[in-house]
């Protein structure tokens, strides 16, 4: 139902994105639909990032959404460039002189290694996304009749009947776990640093924050269900990689330590045909910017200013960076977000105004409040500013309402409004008068409310209803007493 919506008139401006995963299909979207001419350069040989190669099919299908998806932004005028990768086939000075704007959206790819680690040099250890790109691409290929090629990165993984070790304990290393045992590994251990964690919400996770609680994720329940036993093991650190006996060339076994081991020495052999390494990352590659010369912050990402996204240290105006290449490793909706927030910056900056919407604009957004870093002062210009608000106790909230079916917020108490000097002084003068004072201040209302009841009855007398006779009666005696109070205070202090 989704229909294409190309642009009804071009700008003639040139911008050219590198990388189509969410934040770069994102920010294309909204500057076709803008007027601009977009380019998308992508490595690959298909589009979409981690959408296509990095998220397993059983979580999302590539044919009926993300293939889908890229059909549309070519039928709305989006030029995509495959197998092009920037540092090599093409470089960013000629990117940027040939382009109006140049938007690096390569995402977080360079994965954690444990380099130092004995036998890390033997066959059958990769690394996560490696595995689950060579594995999406073969089932691609296969689904729609192209060759079985993978692109230099090896042959498909034999997993069938295999002994796996996945090391790593985030959402990578659980699509590693469910793609080992839907392809019939024999069986599948994931290691994890951490404890177990706890049943209820710990304290150092406080509603509304994400709770570090025990789950089981839909791997875990696959292993469970085919093999009998939960693939986690926690409290785990590996020592080293032992070769196998049969080929001396290929992990046999990885030999860790485990806390709450049963042996004296703690430490514990896992047999394995196949090591995963899916740690994490800690940035953009340096394929895009081989010589250094943009600005990395201490995560090793791409400098450019949330809400402005201009690259910093590059010699062109005209490179901005978004998404996980900017701000690491995070969300796919968080990668959308930026591009489409970064696509109004852009086209802001391409024609001095825009009609694009920010999506996360920071004097709007107290939710991406960033402190001050290291340096600066305590109030720079544009950073958005806590509201004050009086410290409150902790409230706890029950697991229906966390999961957002009953509607119970929690009590927010509000600051207390002061008063100004003016009100503060005529309160206290009226707190101070004496009883012969507030005697006057009786009789003069009793006097001037019999002239008030009179016009409440003649009122009334014109068929009127009640209620309003009523009210408006009684707003002309409130009316009276102000007035009264007001002038016997003024001859008070007159006298």
């Amino acid at each position: 139902w989704i229909k294409p919506q190309p642009p009804q008139v071009r700008t003639r401006k040139r911008v050219c994105i590198i990388g189509s995963g969410p934040a770069g299909l994102a920010v294309a979207q909204q500057l076709n639909r803008a007027g601009h001419f977009v380019q998308i350069i992508e490595r690959a040989d298909r589009g979409g990032g981690l959408l296509m190669y990095g998220i397993p099919s059983m979580k999302l299908s590539k044919t009926e959404k993300v293939g889908r998806r890229l059909q549309l932004l070519k039928d709305e005028g989006i030029e995509f460039k495959f197998n092009t990768e920037v540092g090599k086939d093409v470089t960013m000075a000629e990117l940027c002189t040939q382009n109006d704007a140049v938007i690096l959206a390569t995402g977080a790819t360079m994965w954690r290694d444990m380099r130092q680690t004995e036998g890390r040099h033997l066959k059958n250890i990769v690394q996560a996304m490696d595995f689950l790109a060579i594995i999406q691409k073969t089932n691609l290929d296969a689904e729609t009749g192209q060759p079985q090629q993978t692109a230099g990165k090896g042959q498909p993984f034999d997993v069938h009947g295999r002994r796996i070790v996945v090391i790593g304990g985030g959402d990578t290393a659980v699509d590693c776990v469910a793609t080992a045992v839907r392809l019939g590994a024999r069986s599948v251990i994931q290691f994890s640093r951490r404890d177990e964690a706890p049943k209820q919400r710990p304290s150092h996770t406080p509603w509304p924050c994400w709770a570090d609680t025990y789950r089981v994720d839909y791997a875990h329940s696959e292993v469970i269900e085919l093999h009998g036993v939960d693939p986690r093991e926690y409290l785990v650190s590996t020592k080293s990689f032992k070769p196998s006996q049969e080929d001396g060339s290929k992990v046999g076994s990885v030999i860790a330590t485990r806390s709450n081991s049963s042996e004296a020495s703690g430490i514990v052999e896992y047999p394995a045909d196949l090591v995963i390494l899916a740690m994490g990352f800690t940035g953009p590659d340096k394929a895009v910017d081989p010589t250094s010369m943009l600005q990395r912050d201490q995560h090793s990402n791409f400098k450019a200013a949330y809400g402005e996204y201009r690259a910093e240290g590059s010699p062109w105006k005209n490179l901005f960076a978004c998404g996980d290449c900017r701000r690491g490793a995070s969300l796919v909706v968080t990668a959308i977000a930026e591009g489409r927030d970064c696509a109004s910056r852009v086209d802001t900056f391409l024609m001095g105004d825009t009609s694009l919407p920010r999506a996360a604009p920071l004097a709007a957004n107290p939710t991406f409040y960033q402190l001050p870093k290291k340096g600066e002062s305590a109030n720079p210009p544009g950073m958005v500013q806590r509201f004050q608000r009086k410290r409150q106790q902790k409230q706890d909230v029950s697991e229906a309402f966390e999961r957002g079916f009953v509607a119970e917020p929690p009590i927010v108490e509000e600051p207390e409004a002061e008063l100004p000097a003016a009100s503060s002084s005529s309160a206290a003068a009226v707190s101070a008068a004496s009883p012969a004072f507030m005697r006057k201040v009786s009789e003069f209302a009793a006097r001037a409310s019999e002239p008030a009841a009179a016009a409440v009855a003649a009122v009334s007398a014109t068929g009127v209803p009640t209620w309003m006779s009523v009210g408006l009666g009684g707003l002309a005696v409130i009316n009276v007493a102000l007035a009264a109070a007001v002038i016997v205070l003024a001859r008070g202090r007159r006298s």
